[in-house]
């Protein structure tokens, strides 16, 4: 069986992703996170460490923590897939979709780390990788939304369903959000053994979104 390492988001895109490659026999030796060091939540999705652990746990596969912060982001990343390959993985998989600068990102990292790039969803339907992330019964929080975006607050901290996606779609947004529109945070479904516990404490917002804040 063929190993592979998770570039881990906790969003759907990833998940997905990591669905794919296990249904098609492959095994994950790792989810690889990058968090930042100076708040000690997973970057863009601002995850805490304890509840990034938890849903390892659930998913029975290692957390492989990358540490860093905008000048040393690509740098510690390439280091630690480089230290995947030594322990005999050959693949790095990631959830992006068909943004060619976010494409040509995970290449490099792979190119440099010595690891083969597979991007299972590329090039695919937007429409139809959210469609089938709902249909196959994962489950999804709104974790942040994009203030350019003009999704409504009302959202935040709820599911990604068939209302939100209606929504979406009626308002001409993006239904991945593959431009940053929002990012979710996975807490069940078919690959979890148990769902992910976690508390919602406030909204951050920042010159650009606003997130929920969840704890474990």
């Amino acid at each position: 069986m063929e190993k592979f390492c998770l570039s881990y988001s906790t969003g759907k895109d990833s998940v997905l992703a990591l669905d794919r490659m296990i249904t098609a026999g492959y095994q994950c030796a790792g989810l690889v996170t990058s968090v930042s060091e100076d708040i000690n939540r997973s970057w863009f999705h601002g995850i805490p460490l304890p509840l990034l652990e938890q849903a390892a746990e659930s998913l029975q596969i290692p957390l492989v923590v990358v540490k860093n912060n905008p000048e040393n982001y690509q740098e510690r990343m390439v280091t630690s897939l480089r230290n995947m390959k030594e322990s005999g993985i050959d693949y790095c998989v990631f959830g992006d979709i068909d943004i060619e600068e976010n494409g040509q990102w995970d290449r490099n990292v792979c190119q440099n780390s010595g690891l083969k790039p597979l991007l299972p969803l590329w090039e695919e339907s937007r429409e139809e990788i959210v469609t089938e992330f709902v249909e196959k019964g994962y489950h999804a929080i709104i974790k942040t939304i994009s203030k350019a975006s003009r999704i409504p607050d009302r959202f935040l901290g709820q599911p990604l369903d068939q209302t939100f996606i209606d929504y979406l779609n009626a308002h001409n947004i993006d239904v991945c959000g593959e431009n940053g529109e929002y990012h979710t945070f996975v807490v069940d479904g078919p690959l979890f053994k148990f769902p992910i516990n976690y508390q919602t404490t406030g909204i951050f917002e920042s010159e650009y979104s606003k997130s929920i804040i969840i704890e474990n």
